[in-house]
């Protein structure tokens, strides 16, 4: 799957740069950390994604315009690192280049970062329409959890999340979301249930 493919792809580079001793670029913390919770969640989908284009002829567009923004992030990244490189090799950088290129660099991340968590909100759109319709067609939960969760974790967190919130149960309930940092508890909450009609306290939403 090519959509796939190139998620891998700019998570390798981003860790290939994290991990290096002596990396030609550095990143802002929040916009990796975010790109990065981002990829992760679109891999793991993707793991277990029956496309309904699948024996058709078209693409399907959803992993088209995952592949074509993972692609634009990683020449974003890369290209930066090739400006460097050179800049750093040039006699006549007095760092106004520097700082210029480093505010575009910053803002066209940002605009794919948006780009990319666009498409993560649909499909989040997408696992929720697929709970309702299993709900509504008389699958159990031990059907729901094996047509999301084989591979996903946190897509595990998500439908019990919905198990606990559309139980029918009409009394306050407390429901932590917990879990090392970094992992997507606030967005779990925030972002993936946001049309249910409950209220989230996120002050539960703590790390270990």
């Amino acid at each position: 799957m090519a959509a796939y493919a190139a998620l891998v792809s700019l998570m390798r580079i981003i860790v290939d740069i994290e991990t290096h001793p002596s990396p030609p670029i550095s990143f802002d913390k929040k916009q990796v950390e975010s790109l990065k919770q981002i990829v992760t969640f679109l891999q793991e989908f993707l793991e277990s994604y029956k496309s309904p284009y699948e024996y058709s002829d078209e693409a399907d567009p959803l992993e088209i315009r995952s592949m074509d923004a993972s692609d634009t992030a990683a020449d974003v990244i890369e290209s930066y690192i090739i400006d460097t490189i050179q800049l750093s090799a040039s006699v006549t950088d007095d760092g106004v280049d520097e700082q210029i290129r480093c505010i575009h660099f910053y803002q066209d991340l940002q605009n794919v970062i948006e780009e990319i968590d666009l498409i993560k909100k649909e499909v989040a759109g997408i696992m929720r329409e697929k709970v309702v319709h299993l709900r509504n067609s008389g699958s159990d939960d031990a059907g729901l959890r094996s047509s999301f969760t084989e591979k996903n974790n946190l897509m595990v967190g998500f439908l019990e999340l919905l198990n606990r919130l559309t139980d029918g149960r009409s009394s306050r309930q407390i429901i932590p979301i917990v879990g090392m940092g970094g992992i997507g508890k606030t967005t779990l909450g925030k972002d993936q249930l946001p049309t249910l009609p409950y209220k989230v306290d996120y002050s539960t939403t703590t790390s270990f």
